[in-house]
């Protein structure tokens, strides 16, 4: 069996990325709930500490992080704007992550190949 740190890397990025996306949905789609509080999903940390320890980076866990910014007249902290940033800026490191694992797979495939 084919064991690279780097696809592991990636595929745990890949998870967090994607577990971020929704999370940003969630709080755009709660943006006039009453009382909701917009989370965060923060992965980044977990795998850089598990690629350092050596260990096997798909048990870096994405945790989810209720934010506690200051809340608008209906209690709801949910700011679209901010909300809109951090979904473009997950979908380009998702598609980075994407291409690098193709990549990443392509290399794999040619060395098997011996071509």
């Amino acid at each position: 069996m084919l064991e690279d740190v780097s696809i592991d890397a990636l595929q745990a990025a890949l998870r967090g990325l994607s577990q971020r996306q929704q999370a940003v949905g969630d709080n755009i789609a709660n943006v006039n709930t009453p009382y909701f509080q917009a989370r965060r999903v923060e992965f980044e940390g977990s795998l850089k500490n598990a690629l350092g320890d050596g260990a096997n980076p798909l048990t870096a866990s994405p945790t989810v992080v209720w934010t506690d910014d200051s809340s608008g007249l209906n209690e709801n902290n949910v700011d679209v704007n901010a909300e809109t940033l951090i979904g473009i800026k997950t979908q380009l490191a998702y598609e980075l992550a994407l291409r690098a694992t193709g990549d990443r797979f392509t290399l794999v495939r040619t060395a098997v190949k011996g071509v």
